[in-house]
């Protein structure tokens, strides 16, 4: 066997060239040379592209991405691999491939003969028959061909579809687009420095007209920015270019919107205050904050809200009116005209977000929630996951000099592995490590992994990521939070309709639902796996652990008891509570000797 890997690795070293593979005493490691990944190469060819678009360089941004996705030779390299890492990056790449794609066909159509564009937007719309932009795109080359009812009939097939898979409309810029189609306006293209949805330069907004209301200084109520920000490399510019710059095919009649959506403790709010400073100077008017979790969903907190927004553009409180409908009218008047940037924090249902969402296309709203399903016409969603191995490590480590993390690899990985990639629990090991500079990796690693019950293990890990389930918890019904607590009785890595019926207590469709609807607020995690592909449902192991703990007695015991009658095999992977189930007692219920001490 080692003679045949000796004789693999000789051939990949005259294959690829020395020094690209490197023998160590545990194995090898494969150090390819700048530029030899393609996949690499691409992604900063994108994020140069954004840049030249930002700036005004159209045609150049136009050939970079058409350069990067000539490099394409097919669907994402791992296709044929199974495994939940590969599956999550091979759906990155190729949500960059068609962004990159979305950009080179609307920098075409400003300079190329649209009916060139058609039979290649026609394979795009019926590969993705439900991406809108596409279809936008379509329309807009149809229509610029002379063919003007074929672009209706893209708008009307689209509308069935999304009405009849996803039960929604078209996005308003689509639905503009086909009314001013009906009413036999000619789709132009804007001059570029007129175009909708571009950032203007600064020269372009530094005098700017009176626009009425009070006058006084550029507001910023944005919560402070992390200074150490470390990932989300792709998910930042795909945030500031869809603020900034957004489509150049876009009706400028809307507010540009992003929604960051994932769990609890995964970094919406950091990635939102980080994006939202990076883009200060495309809103030269300011940038106002709503966290929607710290006022009440009534009149009076509404009232509070726009209070506060109209403070930020310069209405002090003896001026502003005494009931929120006329506070939501003077505020929306107040921003129609003006170019601001809106951070709406942790919001959970569509009303925490409408009143305060501003009015006209120079302004741009992002919004953080943690409900997968949360809508805003034509919003670009951003999914946040939790972080790979090498953020994670930088993240976990950016606060400790070298010397402490020399030569302590393995108990990095320790620690790595138990905080899951989630940036919280991540953050919470580091603050320990950073007020305790006597302590070592090592110690901690042995502390995390030899924690003697879930309670210890998350007293190690800092009241914060207690606070942050408990409050993404305490969103749920009754009902809801008792389903979500019986599914972390014991350790089901994946869970299926059928297994979380056991665990509830509930019929194979309830379970079904219960699951989905827990799904949507990204407490569990929809995943495909085994063969033949099929859905199942992944919940955090630190989430598991703090409900575990947190599950009461009269609870656990009651699901014990089922599953000891219906699924016994589960009882061995539960995490200990009791000690472990005696053996005689598995056996009568047919699931074999206890694994657990």
């Amino acid at each position: 066997m080692f003679a045949q890997i000796h004789s693999r690795i000789s051939s990949l070293r005259h294959l690829l060239g020395a020094k690209t593979i490197q023998t160590f005493p545990s194995g090898y490691s494969l150090t390819p040379s700048p530029g030899a990944i393609d996949a690499k190469v691409f992604e900063e060819e994108v994020s140069r592209a954004i840049e030249l678009r930002a700036a005004g360089r159209h045609g150049e941004a136009t050939a970079v991405l058409r350069t990067g996705l000539g490099r394409w030779r097919g669907q994402a390299a791992f296709q044929h691999l199974e495994g939940e890492a590969f599956d999550r990056e091979a759906s990155r790449l190729e949500e960059l491939r068609i962004f990159a794609l979305e950009h080179r066909i609307e920098g075409d159509l400003e300079t190329r003969d649209a009916a060139e564009l058609v039979p290649e937007l026609v394979d795009l719309v019926a590969a993705h028959p439900t991406h809108e932009r596409l279809h936008h795109h379509l329309m807009l080359a149809l229509d610029r061909s002379g063919r003007r009812s074929d672009a209706l009939n893209v708008y009307l097939g689209l509308q069935r579809r999304l009405a009849d898979e996803l039960g929604t409309d078209p996005a308003a810029d689509i639905q503009h687009l086909y009314q001013k189609l009906l009413s036999m306006d000619r789709v132009v293209t804007a001059p570029a420095d007129q175009q909708p949805g571009r950032a203007r330069p600064p020269a372009a907004t530094a005098a700017r007209p009176d626009r009425g209301g009070p006058a006084g200084p550029v507001t910023n109520q944005l919560p402070p920015d992390i200074p150490d920000f470390i990932g989300r490399g792709w998910e930042s510019r795909r945030i500031v270019d869809a603020l900034t710059t957004g489509s150049t095919t876009r009706m400028d009649t809307a507010a540009r919107t992003v929604i960051i959506n994932g769990m609890t403790g995964v970094g919406k709010s950091a990635l939102a205050v980080h994006t939202a400073h990076l883009t200060r100077d495309s809103f030269p008017d300011g940038q106002l904050y709503v966290d929607a979790s710290a006022f009440p969903r009534t009149e009076e907190g509404l009232r509070d809200v726009l209070g506060r927004l109209l403070h930020g553009v310069g209405v002090p409180e003896e001026e502003q009116p005494g009931s929120w409908p006329l506070r939501q009218d003077l505020y929306r008047s107040l921003v129609a005209s003006r170019s601001v940037m809106v951070l709406i924090d942790n919001v959970t249902e569509p009303d925490d977000m409408r009143a305060v969402i501003p009015t006209g296309g120079s302004s741009a709203v992002c919004i953080t929630t943690q409900v997968s399903s949360l809508a805003v016409d034509g919003a670009v969603r951003v999914p946040l996951d939790v972080l790979g191995a090498e953020d994670a490590g930088a993240l976990l480590s950016s606060g400790l000099s070298p010397e402490r993390l020399e030569s302590q690899g393995r108990q990095l990985e320790e620690v790595l592995a138990v905080c899951g990639g989630l940036p919280v629990a991540l953050r919470a090991v580091g603050n320990v490590l950073a007020a305790r500079p006597h302590w070592s990796l090592e110690r901690v690693a042995s502390s995390l992994t030899s924690a003697q019950d879930p309670a210890s293990l998350l007293s190690l890990l800092g009241r914060s990521l207690a606070e942050a389930f408990d409050e993404a918890c305490g969103r749920l019904t009754e009902e809801s939070r008792c389903a979500l607590s019986a599914l972390a009785a014991f350790d089901v890595e994946r869970l299926t309709p059928a297994t979380a019926a056991v665990l509830i207590g509930c019929s194979g469709a309830s379970a079904a639902t219960h699951l989905d609807e827990l799904a949507d607020r990204n407490l569990l995690r929809p995943v495909r796996a085994g063969l033949p592909r099929r859905w199942v449902y992944v919940m955090h192991a630190l989430l598991r652990t703090h409900l575990h703990a947190t599950l009461p007695d009269s609870q656990y015991l009651t699901v014990l008891g089922r599953a000891l009658r219906e699924a016994p095999h589960l009882v061995r992977r539960r995490p200990p509570r009791y000690g472990a189930v005696p053996d005689e007692l598995l056996a009568v219920a047919g699931g074999g000797p206890s694994a657990t001490g």
